[in-house]
């Protein structure tokens, strides 16, 4: 086994979901000081028994429970994030970040073991030339990528040369109110925005921790002849190049995009600066989690090499819907054509993308 410390710094607010709204009034409060507050309802509920029926017998919510002195109590919240939501609707809602038992947010192994995925295929396709047709496309939208990563990383889940990378949880020493905030999204084009999204997100320059593990007896003569890993050892010995490979390429694809688009200069920069950034053998930037787009998740600009192809795609699995109130996508038109980014909502403005990390490699 080769042992790797991970170290990973968020550069941009990030979300990665637990598959949870939170709810106005019943999971969290939006104080007009700024602040978001996350309710511990069994606390609440204990304390304020007697005045859980108003005059009309109705059960009254957790958050219409309390009064101003009540915010100074501790004990009825679990955390307090900077930021409220955008939504003054009763039925607000809020993405949940994902998080341990203690309500200290985490980044899930396979989260990151996905991101490197996506880039380990991006780069190898020119190594392994997967062909590239409509019988090489799987016929359901979920599963469309799988007869391609099967030419790439192998025949089926027991032949996956990924087997051989591991990588854990990553934590973070810091708590929910020193980590996270709430910020407001928007999927953005390049002439305007939709309808705002409200996430939990970790703050810029929060580190977490973990580890990531090679198992090289994969590789070795024995296991390769019945699992044929050897022509790929390469890929996981030169991990940190190929991912900021893959990496740079969205960046100036990323910079492009956001510089021709209304009120995108300050995300422009961010990228071009990015892109100045010298990343050693062990070092690399990527994006994470929840708007990272369909060029962070899929094989990207291959898809895209055969024009003819790549339209029939997007009309087979109706990627070419547009969001309301848009005009109809026409063949030939960029794909995708809006991105999702945090919102300054005193400019109306956006002010940067969302789950752009550094991680560094350390050999233990």
């Amino acid at each position: 086994m080769t042992v790797y410390a991970v170290t990973l710094n968020t550069l941009t607010p990030l979300h990665i979901g637990d598959s949870d709204e939170l709810r106005q009034d019943f999971d969290f409060v939006a104080h007009s000081n700024g602040r978001t507050y996350r309710l511990n309802e069994d606390a609440i509920l204990q304390a304020k028994e007697k005045f859980l029926l108003d005059r009309q017998g109705t059960y009254r919510l957790p958050g219409k429970l309390l009064d101003d002195a009540d915010f100074k109590n501790a004990d009825f919240f679990r955390y307090i994030l900077p930021g409220v939501p955008r939504s003054k609707k009763i039925d607000a809602r809020v993405k949940s970040f994902i998080k341990d038992v203690h309500d200290r947010p985490y980044i899930p192994g396979s989260s990151l073991k996905g991101a490197l995925r996506t880039a380990l295929a991006w780069t190898g396709w020119d190594e392994v030339k997967p062909r590239l047709d409509r019988a090489t496309i799987g016929r359901s939208k979920s599963w469309a990528g799988q007869p391609l990563e099967r030419k790439l990383f192998g025949p089926d889940p027991n032949h996956d040369v990924l087997r051989a990378l591991h990588v854990s949880d990553l934590a973070s020493s810091a708590n929910a109110n020193a980590s996270m905030m709430l910020v407001n999204a928007q999927v953005l084009t390049k002439k305007g925005a939709g309808s705002p999204v409200e996430l939990e997100a970790v703050k810029t320059k929060i580190e977490f921790h973990g580890t990531l593990t090679i198992d090289e007896v994969l590789f070795s003569e024995f296991a390769e002849r019945e699992l044929h890993f050897a022509n790929r050892e390469h890929w996981l010995k030169e991990l940190m190049p190929r991912v900021q490979a893959h990496s740079r390429a969205r960046i100036e694809q990323l910079a492009a995009w956001y510089e021709s688009a209304d009120n995108g200069a300050s995300i422009a920069q961010f990228f071009r600066d990015l892109a100045k950034v010298k990343f050693g053998a062990h070092r690399a930037v990527l994006q994470l989690g929840w708007g990272a787009g369909w060029d962070a998740k899929t094989f990207g600009a291959h898809l895209q090499e055969d024009a003819r192809l790549f339209e029939q795609i997007v009309a087979d699995f109706r990627m070419h819907r547009a969001a309301p109130g848009s005009p109809p996508r026409k063949p030939g038109d960029p794909f995708p054509r809006s991105k999702r980014a945090v919102m300054n909502l005193k400019e109306a403005k956006p002010y940067a993308p969302l789950g752009w990390v550094k991680v560094e490699l350390k050999p233990q």
